[in-house]
């Protein structure tokens, strides 16, 4: 039976499923699924109680790291429009006043390059405040998290999330510069912007809500010193630190994996506490997708998505995110249940009339789509071949 999550856990606690023993468990052999593959309102309704509503504001950005998923879409969608933000209020709206829902982020692309939300009174962030209940995050790369978006969420914001995968210029820039994009001095002025913008979110006294992210990919900022550097910036700052299992885009990237008992390893010898029932495999079959440990007066965090392996995809209608990107055009919304998968759900049509009920069978449609693990056994995100890093 799993735990109720409380608003008195610890950040880097909210997203991890320990059962009401405090341990950790298989998630695939607790969820439950609706008679004959579908929900009823009840179930519906408790998951959209415990998911979260991750907003793809924009597919666009500043960054152009070797490991991206792009939140699922092809490399090529980078150059498509950002959302737009009345619709994702108006949505969110519905969803809120009509469902338990009550944890929405906000992803990218890089959201801070939304010409919103880079503005110094963002109509998103002020709607955000019409709803003390609700958890918002933000997910950014930290280059455009300048002090004035800062100020406008740091008191009603329940997190933000910092991929920097390296404190290394040298290795930063190889991470975020795919095949040489942006010019070397673009970029040096990029991690000047990132380290002052850490900085700055230092000086709020909100290190609580803010995680150091490090996707960790093996001979690249996988070594005793990179991974070092994130957590003593962690200690520094006052923040959680938070690794990430590289998940291959390509099936050529599978060496790049650095699993959970290599990693684990590491992270000990450099002074990380886990606790004795910690998972250090990586079974396919089995799907434990959060789990803690302890850096120092830290709470750190280190997660897998496992798309593609057998007990992560059977159980990814019950966990993951409601992933929802911006058409093509950016006139209109659609929910993306697989990642690895093209399967959209147009939400145009249920957001411009208010048909709350079409608006809620979609995502309800999208959770079902999922119950049948779509996309068991995919090995690589069939990216454009020329965005490959090998």
């Amino acid at each position: 039976m799993i735990s109720s999550l409380s608003k008195k856990r610890n950040e880097e606690e909210m997203t991890v499923r320990k059962n009401n023993n405090g341990k950790y468990f298989d998630l695939s052999k607790e969820i439950v699924r609706g008679k004959e593959g579908r929900l009823d309102d009840q179930q519906l309704m408790g998951l959209l109680a415990k998911l979260r509503l991750r907003l793809s504001l924009t597919p666009k950005c500043n960054a152009w790291c070797i490991f991206c998923s792009n939140e699922g879409s092809s490399y090529s969608a980078k150059c498509e429009g950002h959302a737009d933000i009345d619709q994702i209020i108006k949505m969110s709206d519905m969803l809120i006043k009509n469902t338990p829902l009550r944890s929405i982020d906000f992803s990218g692309g890089e959201p801070t390059i939304h010409p919103d939300i880079c503005s110094e009174n963002s109509k998103l962030f002020k709607w955000t405040k019409k709803h003390p209940d609700t958890r918002f995050s933000l997910h950014t790369n930290g280059i455009n998290l300048k002090p004035h978006i800062v100020d406008q969420i740091k008191d009603n914001f329940s997190r933000i999330g910092i991929s920097v995968n390296s404190l290394k210029f040298e290795t930063w820039n190889k991470i975020t510069n795919l095949n040489n994009t942006f010019p070397i001095d673009i970029q040096k002025n990029k991690f000047k912007s990132l380290e002052d913008n850490l900085e700055y979110l230092a000086r709020q006294n909100i290190g609580e809500k803010i995680f150091l992210k490090s996707v960790v990919m093996k001979g690249i900022n996988d070594s005793d010193e990179e991974l070092k550097l994130i957590l003593d910036a962690c200690e520094k700052y006052g923040f959680h630190p938070k690794f990430l299992e590289f998940e291959p885009q390509f099936p050529e990237q599978i060496k790049y994996i650095v699993g959970r008992k290599e990693l684990f390893e590491k992270l000990e010898r450099l002074g990380c506490i886990f606790s004795d029932d910690a998972p250090r495999h990586n079974d396919p079959n089995t799907y434990i997708p959060g789990v803690n440990f302890k850096y120092k007066k830290l709470g750190g965090l280190h997660s897998i998505f496992g798309c593609g392996l057998k007990a992560a995809c059977e159980s990814c209608f019950d966990f993951l995110c409601m992933f929802v990107k911006p058409t093509t055009d950016g006139k209109g919304l659609y929910l993306k249940p697989c990642s690895v998968l093209e399967t959209q759900f147009d939400l145009t049509h249920a957001i411009e009339t208010g048909n709350k009920e079409e608006l809620i069978n979609l995502f309800k449609m999208s959770r079902e789509y999922l119950m049948l693990a779509p996309g068991l056994g995919t090995c690589g995100w069939n990216k454009e071949e020329k965005y490959k890093y090998e």
